[in-house]
């Protein structure tokens, strides 16, 4: 079903302050847009299996993630639907991550689109309760983010060492 005018904007309010919670790193902002409990799916972007995640481990990991970078979620082309106090959206996506340190020239771009599930709370106050990225493509040093971090071993304020001239990598 079709949203109503304020119904669609309230949707639209929540993912917004989610995003926006990212980039402030606002984490009791961001804890206030999820349910006690939520169902995520990151698969197409960290390789990890969907998971049940309460809130507070959902805000702990976007923390660990994102230490050490300035971001900016952009989320736009909002498509929602309404099923009683259930609403759907979907939104294309683009996350710049850039270090801390303004002299690393280093950045971590991706694109695509979210799947939100969302319930009605109060009003026209809506809360998230299932997150999936579908990841389309991602540009620049996957190292700078937290999920990628491990597999390089890179600190996201330290960037690589440079192969030394003559030497094969």
């Amino acid at each position: 079903m079709t949203a109503s005018p304020l119904i669609r904007q309230g949707v639209v309010d929540t993912v917004s302050r989610l995003c926006r919670a990212f980039d402030e790193r606002d984490w009791i902002a961001m804890r206030s847009c999820l349910t006690d409990t939520l169902d995520t799916d990151y698969s197409r972007f960290r390789g990890t299996p969907p998971a049940r995640l309460t809130a507070e481990e959902f805000v702990r990991l976007r923390q660990s993630g994102l230490a050490g970078l300035r971001t900016q979620h952009l989320c736009f082309n909002h498509l929602i639907a309404v099923e009683g106090r259930r609403a759907h959206c979907r939104c294309d996506f683009i996350i710049h991550r850039w270090p801390v340190q303004t002299d690393d020239n280093r950045f971590f771009h991706t694109y695509g689109y979210y799947h939100y599930g969302l319930i009605n709370a109060v009003e026209e106050f809506w809360v998230i309760d299932s997150i999936t990225q579908f990841a389309i493509h991602s540009d620049g040093s996957p190292e700078l983010h937290g999920a990628h971090r491990s597999m390089s071993g890179t600190p996201p304020n330290k960037p690589p060492e440079p192969t030394p001239v003559g030497t094969v990598a």
